[in-house]
C-alpha cells in the first residue's frame, strides 16, 4: 500500500474530526472523509488556511462538475481555479483520474465561462459562476485551471485527447494532476532546499553593499534537472494558479522545441531569479563554475522552470543542449524581509506572488503576534499543513482579510484581491499612527468576520435574504464592525486590549441582532439601489447581484443608510 495514501487518509480523517462544523452538512462519514480530502487538496494547491479553503467549496448534488473554486482578480484579467477531486477508500488500488470527469470538466468550463448559455447548479455553485459572470461582463479575460484531484494516478492518453481536442492551441485554459503526493510536497515544501547549480561558461561574482550576486548562464536541462528534484518546492509562495498553459509558457515551449532557435533562448528570456543564504563556488576556476547554494529559492522565473522542465522531460529525444537561460543569485540575509519583499515585487512583474511568508519577519507582524498571544490567542503568519480548530487560532491570511473588511471598510477589495492583500493593501490594512493596527482590533475583526460567515451558511425563513446570504458576508462583516463602534460610541484607535473584553462580550450579547439589523440595511439598500430597473430583489438575477456587492458606491451606500437607522435608534 502507498504511504503517501495513508498519510493523507489519516489527514482527511483527523481533520473531519477536528474541524466538525466544517462537515455536518454531509450525512455519512464516507462523504465527510472525501471532502475532507477536497479541502487538503485545495489548501495545498492554493498554499491557503483550511479555514480559507472552505469557502471555496461546492462540493454536493449539481455542483456543476467541479467541487471548489476559487477566484482572484489580476490586474484586467481573471484568475480562476476549479478543483475536481475523486477519493477511492479502497487504497490498495490505484484508479486513473476518470476520462468521463474530464469530459465532464471540459463541458463544465464552455458553459462557465460563457455567460449566455444556461447552467443548473446547487447554491453554493452558482454564487461562484454568477461572480465569474459578473467579472467576465465588465470585460474581465479569464486565465482558468481546470485540477483534477485524486488519490490514485493520472488520466491516460484518452484523456489527454479529451483535453487536447477541446483546448488546444487555447491559452486561457490549462489542466493539472494533483494527488497524495502533491499534498504531501506541498505541506512539506517549506524546508530549506540546499543545492548545487552547474553554470556554463563565464559568470560574473561580486560583492557590495553587505551582499553577494553572481549573474551567468545555465543550461536548460540544468534547470530540469532541478525541477525534477525538487519540484515547486523551489518557487517562492503562491503562484501555481498563475502558472498555466498561458501565453507566455507557450512561446518558451515553442522556443526550446524549434532546433534552429533554440540557442537564441538566452536572448528571449528575461532569466531566473535566485536567493539563498550563501553561496559558493571555485572562483579560481575560470568558467563552468558549481555554485552551492544553501536554502535557496526562486523568486523570479517560475514559468519559466515550470515550463522548462515539462518540456525536457516530454520531449526526451530533442537536443537542449544549446540553450541556455540567464540566472542571478542573491545571496542575502534571509530574515531581511523587507529587501526579500522589493526584489520580489521588483522582479515579479508578470506574476503576481504571495508575499504572506515574506512577511512574517517583518516587526509589525511580530507585534501583532505577541499582542495577540498576550489576550489568549495565537497569530500564525505561516501556514501548517494542517490547522486544528481553534477559534483562539487566527491565521495572518484571516487576519489581514478580516481587518480590510471590517476596519478598513474595503470587504469588495477583501473579497475578489485576495492576493494583493500582503501586496498591494498590506501597508493600508496595517495603518499607521494612530490608525496603527492592535491586537484587539485584529481578534475583533476576525471575531465578526468568522460570525458572518458562519451566518451565510444557513437558511431562514424569508426567501430575499437567503439570496442575498450568497454574496453579502464580507458587506455585513464590515456593517457589524461599524455598529459595534457607533453602538459603544467608540473610535476605533480607542479600541484596545483596555476594553477589549468588553467588545468581545458586546458583540456575542448581541451580534443575532446586529446581524439582523444590518441585513434589514442591504435588503432595502439593494431594493433601493436597482429601483431603476423597476424590479426588486426576486427579479435580479445572481451575476447582477454579485456585481453589486462589488461596487464601492453600493458599499458605501450601506454604510450611509446604517449610520443614519443607527443615530435614529441612539
Amino acid at each position: 500500500m502507498d504511504f503517501t495514501k495513508q498519510i493523507v487518509d489519516n489527514q482527511a480523517r483527523n481533520l473531519v474530526r477536528e474541524f466538525p462544523d466544517l462537515f455536518s452538512e454531509y450525512a455519512d462519514e464516507k462523504h465527510k472523509i472525501s471532502a475532507a480530502f477536497l479541502l487538503l487538496g485545495v489548501s495545498a494547491y492554493l498554499n491557503i488556511d483550511i479555514e480559507e479553503a472552505a469557502r471555496c467549496l461546492t462540493d454536493g448534488g449539481e455542483d456543476g462538475g467541479f467541487d471548489a473554486a476559487f477566484i482572484d482578480e489580476n490586474g484586467n484579467g481573471l484568475a480562476v481555479v476549479l478543483f475536481q477531486a475523486k477519493y477511492t477508500f479502497n487504497l490498495e488500488k490505484n484508479a486513473g483520474f476518470p476520462e468521463n470527469a474530464l469530459e465532464k470538466a471540459v463541458m463544465t468550463i464552455n458553459t462557465i465561462f460563457d455567460p449566455s448559455k444556461g447552467i443548473v447548479l446547487n447554491e453554493k455553485s452558482m454564487s461562484h459562476v454568477n461572480e465569474i459572470h459578473a467579472l467576465l461582463n465588465e470585460g474581465r479575460i479569464p486565465r482558468v485551471v481546470f485540477v483534477c484531484l485524486n488519490n490514485g494516478k493520472r488520466w491516460g492518453n484518452k484523456g489527454d485527447a479529451i483535453i487536447n481536442r477541446a483546448f488546444s492551441g487555447q491559452s486561457q485554459v490549462s489542466f493539472e494532476y494533483f494527488n497524495c503526493d502533491d499534498i504531501i510536497s506541498y505541506g512539506n515544501r517549506k524546508k530549506k532546499i540546499n543545492a548545487d547549480m552547474r553554470l556554463s561558461g563565464m559568470a560574473i561574482h561580486e560583492d557590495f553593499n553587505y551582499k553577494s550576486v553572481i549573474v551567468g548562464r545555465v543550461a536548460v536541462p540544468e534547470i530540469a534537472r532541478l525541477m525534477s528534484e525538487y519540484k515547486e518546492s523551489l518557487l517562492q509562495g503562491n503562484i501555481r494558479y498563475f502558472l498555466g498553459k498561458n501565453d507566455v509558457n507557450n512561446a518558451i515551449k515553442n522556443t526550446l522545441l524549434d532546433i534552429d532557435d533554440n540557442s537564441n533562448f538566452f536572448f528571449y528570456n528575461n532569466g531566473i531569479t535566485i536567493i539563498c543564504e550563501k553561496f559558493s563556488a571555485n572562483y579560481l576556476q575560470k568558467e563552468n563554475w558549481i555554485v552551492k547554494m544553501d536554502n535557496l529559492q526562486i523568486i523570479n522565473g517560475g514559468q519559466t522552470c515550470m515550463t522548462i522542465g515539462n518540456v525536457i522531460s516530454e520531449n526526451t529525444d530533442c537536443n537542449f543542449s544549446n540553450a541556455y537561460v540567464l540566472v542571478r543569485i542573491y545571496q542575502l540575509d534571509i530574515n531581511d524581509a523587507e529587501m526579500i519583499r522589493k526584489i520580489t515585487v521588483a522582479t515579479n512583474n508578470q506574476n503576481p506572488v504571495d508575499l504572506r511568508d515574506l512577511r512574517a519577519n517583518d516587526e509589525r507582524q511580530k507585534l501583532l503576534s505577541s499582542g495577540v498571544k498576550e489576550l489568549g490567542y495565537t497569530y500564525k503568519t505561516k501556514r501548517d499543513a494542517v490547522t486544528k480548530s481553534d477559534a483562539a487560532i487566527i491565521p495572518s491570511t484571516v487576519g489581514m482579510e478580516a481587518v480590510l473588511t471590517v476596519w478598513r471598510e474595503k470587504p469588495f477589495l477583501a473579497k475578489y484581491h485576495k492576493s494583493e492583500i500582503f501586496s498591494t493593501y498590506y501597508d493600508y490594512i496595517l495603518g499607521k499612527d494612530n490608525e496603527t493596527l492592535n491586537a484587539a482590533q485584529l481578534i475583533i475583526a476576525v471575531t465578526i468576520f468568522r460570525f458572518c460567515d458562519r451566518e451565510r451558511k444557513k437558511i431562514t425563513s424569508n426567501t430575499s435574504k437567503n439570496i442575498l446570504r450568497k454574496y453579502s458576508s464580507h458587506l455585513m462583516a464590515a456593517l457589524l464592525g461599524r455598529m459595534l463602534l457607533e453602538e459603544n460610541k467608540w473610535t476605533l484607535e480607542k479600541l484596545t486590549h483596555l476594553n477589549f473584553k468588553l467588545a468581545i462580550d458586546y458583540f456575542e450579547k448581541n451580534c443575532q441582532r446586529m446581524y439582523k439589523n444590518a441585513e434589514d440595511v442591504v435588503l432595502d439598500s439593494i431594493n433601493d439601489y436597482f429601483s431603476y430597473m423597476g424590479t426588486k430583489l426576486g427579479g435580479l438575477d445572481g451575476r447582477t447581484l454579485a456585481s453589486a456587492f462589488r461596487n464601492a458606491g453600493f458599499c458605501n451606500r450601506c454604510f450611509s443608510v446604517l449610520t443614519q437607522r443607527e443615530k435614529e435608534v441612539l
